[in-house]
This record gives C-alpha cells, structure tokens and sequence, in this order.
C-alpha cells in the first residue's frame, strides 16, 4: 500500500518540479533548448534564459485562426530593449563599390614608325619610361631613300629657273618638300637643306607630342623598316581608369554615370565620368570593364596602381524601404516584427527587392507607415514561433537581393 501512495506522489510531483526548471532559448532558433545556459549549436548565439524572463505573449480576443497578433508588455519591451523606425515610401540611389586600375589612355597614345628603311645611327631616347617633350629628338637614322630624296630636291630647287612660270616652280617646290616631309623630315630640316644646300646622311626624328616613353623596341645599329613600331609615347595627363565591374550589377552601370575616385596610398579625391562599357567579359577577372578617362598628371597616378571608384547608379523607383537589420532571414524567406499597437505586434512575410547601403527595398508584404522592429526582433520571432504565429513560409519568396556589401548609400 505504501509503496502505491509513493509512486502517486511521484507521478504527481515529477512534472511539476520540472516544469519550474529554468529553460534557456536560441533568439534564432526556437528549436534549440535546454535547462543551462549554453550557445546554439547552428548559429552560436548565446541562449537566453526563458523562464524567468519569458514573455507573456498572448492572443488577443481575436481568434488564432484569424489572426497573428500577441502581447508583450512594455516592462518587457524596455527588458529586451525593444527599438522600431517607420517604414517609408523613398526613391534609392544605388552606389556601387569597385575599384579600377590606372592604364595609358590608348587614344593618346602616338606609336612612332620609321618613314624609310634604315639603321639607327643614335638613339637619344635609350630607356622605356622617359619622359620627352614635344621636338625633342628620339632617334638618328640613316636612310638611303631619304638621301636620295634630298638629292633630288637640290636638284629641283637648281632647275626651277628652267620649269617656266611661278605658278609652276610653286608647285614643282611643294612637291619636293612633300616627298622630304612623307619620309619623315621636319619643315626646320628641309629649311635648312634649302639654305645650306647640303644633303645630310643621317636624320633626326623627333618627339611628335609631350609624354613618356612607354614602348622601346628598338636599340642602336638596329635597321628599322616603316612597317615596324620603334617606340610608344603616351601623353602626360592622359589616363584611362579601367573599372572591374562584377557581373551582377552591369544592369546598374551606364555610360555619363558619375564616379568618385579615391587612392589607399596617394591624397586627393577625383571624379570622372564611364565614357564607354566594354562587352566581352575580362578573362582573368570575369568582370565587365568600364572605362573612365581620367585628365591626371601620371606623377599623381602611377600607371598600374589599382583606385577605389564609388559608381553613381540610376535612381531606383520608388518603394517601401526599411533598414536591413530589420530583416529576418530563415530558410527562403524574410520577414519582419511590425508592432500594431502600444503592447501588440504581429511577424510579416516579405518581398525584398535591391539593398542599397543599410537599406532595403520592400516590394511587398510592408505599407509605408506601418512601425518595424529594428532591435529585439529575433526574441520575438522566437516567441512567436513557439506559440505557433509564425507565417507560413513561402519557398517562393526570393532572399535580399544584391546583398554582398557591393552597394551603398
């Protein structure tokens, strides 16, 4: 008999000692529970104590079936630090985080290239980088060709007396010089052929443009052919920024886009315009390349440095826009804590679109207006979840989109 009454008291008592164990949560996952303090094992977020300062979340007279609203007390909400911002109709302005590396800009580029066949007699220029002005000299070349065209032309200037009228010397004289300065020699060259009468075997060629030598193909004694480039010379203040642009946001970058420029390494902040956008995808990188002239002296900029570039994207239209730590992201969907009332909220599915800094777009699920949880959301995303008010999840809706850290405000 003692030992029934026991085992009674045991069935009785059991429970009831149990039920007043402390019992600690995940705020993520609801799931994971156990009677000490601890961390979840899916996202190592320490576990919260519930017994003690679990929240008496309630229906309100509405029914279950009907509705998703529950209570918590403001003791509660100032005890878990409740914060919410109101969501708010706004047109986002995407800026695009990349970087760029510092390149010649090819349309100032001159490619030097011999007029006549020849040999490098003197080089001047004798080292790739130099800088050169405009009509200093590059190199001495000896060139039968041209030789025997200024023979000629001493020939033509002795007989022009004998051709007849002006008009004809005129042009017989042009031609000359047209022939000399085909074949690569400067009007102060032919001038002084025309005054000393004296033909030179070796010419000089000079520097067609200010800038740096940035291509040296040839040394002396070299015999050279016009087919051939000698040498390259880029202009001083002609640079190109080439953009690595990552293939999911070439939809947000056109050409007249605006871009602030900035160096880890050298001061100063610049700005440039995206002149032209390349089609094929760059093999190393896998990235679209767009082009930014840059009007930089490349003492500023060295050739080859790689730039910080903040890319000014078109104007989104315009949407519901909540802050993106808002956001609750399980599975396939995101949803948020909207607080309805002083002591009453309720857990929305949503439809994100483009995140934008620490904003988000809200496509569907949130009107403007209405007062988002931005601090103590996951607690009670968990309660709801435990009572059984969560939404039903739809594997249809997208997760933030364009959510890498690529994007700000």
């Amino acid at each position: 008999m003692k030992s029934r009454i026991f085992w009674i008291l045991m069935i009785l008592v059991i429970p009831f000692v149990s039920a007043q164990e402390p019992v600690y949560v995940c705020p993520m996952h609801s799931e994971v529970t156990q009677h000490e303090p601890g961390q979840c094992p899916i996202c190592g977020m320490d576990l919260v104590l519930k017994s003690s300062q679990k929240m008496t979340m309630e229906h309100t007279q509405h029914s279950p079936a009907t509705t998703s609203l529950f209570e918590v007390s403001e003791q509660q909400q100032q005890a878990i630090k409740l914060s919410t911002t109101t969501a708010t109709r706004q047109a986002l302005t995407p800026k695009l985080m990349v970087q760029g590396e510092v390149q010649w800009a090819e349309n100032e580029q001159i490619h030097i290239h011999p007029r006549a066949k020849g040999w490098i007699e003197k080089l001047y220029v004798d080292v790739e980088g130099a800088e050169v002005k405009k009509g200093d000299p590059l190199y001495q070349v000896y060139a039968p060709e041209l030789v025997v065209a200024q023979d000629d032309y001493l020939q033509l200037l002795n007989s022009l007396q004998q051709v007849g009228s002006a008009e004809k010397q005129a042009s017989f004289r042009q031609r000359g010089r047209t022939r000399l300065k085909l074949l690569g020699m400067s009007d102060e060259q032919i001038m002084r052929l025309e005054r000393t009468k004296e033909t030179r075997y070796t010419v000089d060629y000079f520097a067609p443009q200010s800038g740096y030598v940035t291509a040296l193909n040839i040394q002396e004694g070299m015999y050279i052919m016009p087919e051939q480039s000698v040498m390259t010379i880029s202009g001083q203040q002609a640079l190109w920024l080439m953009l690595d642009i990552p293939q999911r946001y070439r939809s947000l970058v056109e050409t007249g886009q605006t871009v602030h420029i900035a160096s880890n390494s050298v001061q100063g902040h610049w700005m440039g315009k995206i002149d032209y956008i390349y089609p094929d995808i760059d093999d190393a990188t896998q990235t679209i390349r767009a082009r930014v002239p840059l009007h930089v002296a490349s003492e500023t900029l060295a050739v080859g440095s790689w730039l910080n570039a903040q890319v000014e994207g078109a104007t989104l239209a315009p949407a519901v826009v909540i802050p993106v730590s808002s956001l609750i992201q399980v599975g396939q969907q995101n949803r948020v804590v909207v607080k309805t009332s002083d002591n009453e909220f309720t857990v929305k599915p949503v439809k994100v679109g483009m995140r934008v800094g620490d904003n988000v777009q809200i496509l569907s699920g949130l009107a403007a207006g209405e007062q988002v949880v931005t601090n103590g959301q996951f607690m009670l995303d968990s309660e709801a979840s435990m009572q059984g008010l969560l939404p039903d999840q739809d594997t249809t809706m997208p997760m933030m989109q364009h959510s890498h850290g690529g994007m700000h405000d």
